[in-house]
């Protein structure tokens, strides 16, 4: 690490004060007040500090050490890795992407093992600041190291982000390269942003051979893969994303039936800091599965049940996981939206910004416009216009970079001449295409709560509209028929489930 003697002369203090799972801020700052020159024993210390700062909500101390770290280790992945969880949260996600990528190259097998949380954060930001590229790289690139085999899904996007890399390789045509990546990526609603843009019209042909013109025969094997995932750990991340995509399908007995039972098992604790709890404590658990079996309760008409587990996992999180806390009072504010109450919408949202508002830019600017999307309509909806209008504002201001907020207030409003307006100034967008292009697609959904018979009219009016049909046509193409409706033919949701012993050596 180093051959400065003053160096040698603290680092068995270095040692012990970077080592253990919280390292102590007192100790860090008496240690780097020992180590005065610019040695790479000190940029390890900065390192440490950094990543405890960071989580102490002190971001420009934080970065102060990272960036000394950064240039005392330049060769060295740590700092880098660091830095990308600093700089994802402070509003620099570009930066951050950047780093990782070096820390990739450096150390593959290192970053293969990278905070996956901190990845998904970072690649959403990447994509609301409209920079698709920089998240394609990204993505591809945690792709060729592995780190992307874990969950279903993070291979689908990874080979998402391989088949444009490689058509952007080669605009208008498809490459070798691009079609045969087409097998790979499993999400049919991956497939489908391929689909029906132009763009990728050359992948048209091998798509509708591979995965069925309604997509159908993917979904199957998608679902496949997923409860494969899910029977094999048999945890609250491999349940997550089967959950989704069960509910995607609107089989909500199926993902009541499998993954309601799952909260049983967790434990119900006081919400205590995080460094105050014992070993195997509660930590959140199922923050990110309650509300997809709450908003599955919710569509088969049990909202008392859908809050009271969401209020059962709210006891497992502790009072300073900003980001699970968050997660929860989203789930709060939809439920409530669901039922179009908007007095608790209301009240919901300012739980939720006042939560948001105190961690900063820690928190995903696209969950806070879509807070403050529902807020407006609420605002309207209960006869407050003045009041909404600042909100509104804020929101139209990224409607380029979030562009679902602004088209929540305005079908959630009745607004059909807005939302028309916002759909085809997306559609010339490139950065927002995507979206509206998935936005227009008929969809088969059902309608099931007062939300649903609210805006499905007005959603139905703005995608048929024939302004919005000549500016998706020009630029994409909207199918005859929906796609991913209901479960496809022949999947049982419950014919494979997790086993509690290992299978019999003579079952493969």
């Amino acid at each position: 690490m180093t051959t400065d003697p003053a160096d040698r002369a603290v680092m068995a203090e270095a040692a012990s004060a970077i080592a253990g799972r919280s390292p102590d801020i007192a100790r860090l700052d008496a240690v780097l007040a020992k180590l005065p020159r610019p040695t790479p024993l000190r940029g390890m210390v900065q390192t440490v500090r950094a990543g405890v700062l960071a989580s102490a909500q002190a971001t420009g101390p934080a970065v102060a050490a990272i960036e000394e770290a950064l240039r005392l280790l330049p060769d060295d992945p740590r700092p880098k890795l660091v830095a990308t969880g600093i700089y994802t949260f402070s509003g620099s996600p570009q930066r951050a992407a950047d780093l990782l990528l070096q820390a990739s190259r450096l150390a593959p097998e290192m970053t293969r093992h990278f905070d996956r949380y901190v990845v998904m954060a970072l690649t959403g930001r990447l994509t609301e600041i409209g920079d698709r590229s920089r998240a394609d790289r990204l993505n591809a690139r945690l792709g060729e190291i592995g780190f992307s085999s874990g969950l279903a899904p993070e291979r689908s996007t990874a080979a998402l982000s391989r088949t444009r890399e490689a058509m952007r390789m080669s605009p208008g045509a498809a490459t070798d390269e691009a079609v045969n990546l087409v097998t790979t990526i499993g999400d049919p609603d991956d497939l489908l942003t391929l689909y029906i843009d132009r763009r990728y019209a050359p992948l048209w042909p091998r798509i509708a051979e591979w995965a069925g013109a309604d997509l159908a025969a993917q979904s199957r094997r998608y679902l496949d893969e997923l409860r494969g995932d899910w029977a094999a750990a048999a945890n609250f991340d491999t349940a997550t994303p089967y959950a989704r995509r069960l509910s995607r399908l609107e089989a909500y007995p199926a993902v009541l039936g499998l993954f309601l039972p799952m909260f049983d098992g967790i434990e119900i604790g006081a919400a205590v800091p995080m460094d105050a709890r014992a070993a195997g404590a509660p930590r959140g658990e199922g923050v990110f599965l309650a509300p997809i079996v709450a908003r599955a309760l919710a569509h088969q008409g049990h909202y008392d049940e859908a809050r009271a587990l969401l209020a059962r996992v709210a006891t497992t999180v502790p009072a300073d996981d900003q980001g699970n806390g968050l997660n929860l009072d989203g789930a709060y504010l939809q439920l409530a939206a669901m039922e179009t109450d908007w007095p608790q919408v209301l009240t919901r949202a300012d739980v939720f910004l006042d939560r948001a508002k105190r961690y900063g830019s820690n928190v995903n600017r696209a969950s806070v416009l879509l807070v403050k999307a529902w807020q407006a309509c609420a605002l309207a909806r209960t006869g407050q216009s003045a009041a909404a209008e600042p909100v509104t504002a804020e929101v139209l201001l990224d409607e380029a970079l979030v562009p679902g907020a602004a088209m929540q207030m305005y079908v959630c409003r009745g607004d059909q001449a807005a939302a028309r307006a916002l759909v085809i100034r997306r559609l010339a967008d490139e950065t927002t295409r995507d979206w509206a292009l998935r936005y227009v697609q008929p969809t088969g959904s059902a309608t099931t709560t007062p939300l649903d018979r609210l805006t499905d009219p007005v959603d139905d009016a703005v995608r048929t509209a024939p302004d919005v049909v000549a500016a998706a046509t020009r630029v994409g193409r909207i199918l005859p028929n929906p796609v991913s409706v209901g479960l496809p033919q022949g999947f049982d949701p419950f014919r494979l489930q997790p086993r509690t012993t290992p299978l019999d050596a003579n079952a493969v």
